[in-house]
């Protein structure tokens, strides 16, 4: 029962298709379930370079539609074929390295402007905010300019109140002195006067008290004035350090403008850095295939050299065979002719000279000996 199970098995594999690239020939898988075309190469297996089984088959029929199916070896191909994988793979390990590192340069680049926009955007929000500040301290110095303008025209009203207080007081004491002079001349209104001085020192009392009101005033106002002007100081400094502020914000902004065209200059540097790689790449990727081709003109030429010089010396060989079977055949004629002459002469060594001489001579000319039992 195993063994007809083996058999079975044996038989499966040697049925089951195999993959079409030489180099491989492995089983080949089946179907899906619903059917459709059976595999002729490897779905899923890639050799080094990342060429699939079907890709480089087709390239190694290429290759032999070429250069003809016996003009390449089978080992020739192979190796050619894993040079150019190996070529293949040497090349793509560093493209892949340069580009996981412009990926990571371009990365970092782009966090890095993303930083200096948020740094440019909260500079600007500091420079509105400093701006603000700065138009908020301009018109707290305008509220107070006017307040002081306010308090000067305040003081200035109680100045003039002030003289005219002083010149009421003057008014009365000269009152109060013509009272006292008339009273010498009229001691009958005495009375009368005495009432007009106590009014006269009432209303001098009372524009004493004004102008003491007044005064008081004025300090209050002086105080005020000085409280408005310090106000008006410190807005006018405060808008100073708003505008130093301001100026650092902006020159951080342009700090950061210049950072960012920086980095995009970078950036610019690495995209062309790039294409010069990518350029020189498939420069040397057409040189390499540029070379393949040459490799394969030369091999042609020097095949067909090759098969030339085959052919000639094919030519030279025919040409020698010939020489030497022409050469066998004079060699078998003069050794049969030799042949006859020394059975002539053996057989004429006791006749005369004369007919052994004709023998000899038809012998050289080629015609048929005389029989010697004549």
């Amino acid at each position: 029962m195993t063994q007809g199970n083996g058999a079975v098995v044996q038989e499966q594999d040697a049925d089951q298709a195999r993959c079409g690239f030489r180099r491989c020939r492995q089983p080949l898988p089946p179907p899906g379930p619903r059917g459709g075309r059976p595999y002729e190469f490897c779905p899923d297996r890639t050799w080094p370079g990342g060429k699939g089984c079907k890709q480089l088959a087709a390239a190694e029929q290429a290759l032999r539609d070429a250069l003809g199916e016996e003009a390449l070896p089978a080992t020739a191909l192979s190796d050619a074929g894993e040079a150019f994988s190996t070529a293949a793979a040497a090349v793509t390990g560093p493209l892949r390295t340069l580009n996981d590192t412009l990926d990571a340069v371009t990365t970092q680049l782009r966090a890095e402007i993303a930083a200096a926009v948020e740094q440019a955007e909260v500079a600007r929000q500091a420079a509105a905010e400093a701006t603000q500040q700065r138009d908020t301290a301009l018109a707290r110095a305008a509220e107070a300019e006017h307040t002081a303008e306010a308090a000067v025209e305040a003081a200035r009203v109680a100045e003039e109140a002030q003289r005219l207080a002083e010149a009421t007081a003057a008014e009365a004491i000269e009152n109060r002195s013509a009272a006292q002079l008339a009273q010498a001349k009229a001691e009958s209104a005495t009375a009368v006067i005495t009432k007009r001085a106590a009014e006269a020192t009432e209303q001098a009392a009372a524009q004493r008290a004004r102008v003491d009101e007044l005064t008081a005033t004025l300090a209050a106002r002086g105080e005020e004035l000085a409280t408005r002007t310090a106000e008006r100081d410190a807005a006018q400094l405060a808008l100073r350090d708003s505008q130093g502020q301001c100026k650092t914000w902006e020159r951080l902004l342009d700090t950061a403008k210049r950072e960012l065209a920086a980095v995009q200059e970078q950036l610019r540097e690495q995209e062309t850095r790039y294409h010069d790689l990518r350029t020189e790449h498939e420069t040397r990727e057409a040189e390499s295939r540029t070379h393949l081709a040459t490799v394969q003109a030369e091999s042609r030429a020097q095949l067909t050299a090759i098969q030339a010089e085959l052919t000639t010396a094919r030519g030279q060989l025919d040409t020698t065979q010939l020489q030497l079977t022409q050469t066998k055949a004079a060699h078998d004629q003069v050794s049969g002719l030799l042949s006859r002459v020394r059975q002539r002469a053996l057989a004429a060594t006791a006749e005369p000279p004369t007919p052994l001489r004709d023998d000899l001579l038809t012998i050289l000319l080629g015609d048929e000996a005389p029989d010697t039992a004549d």
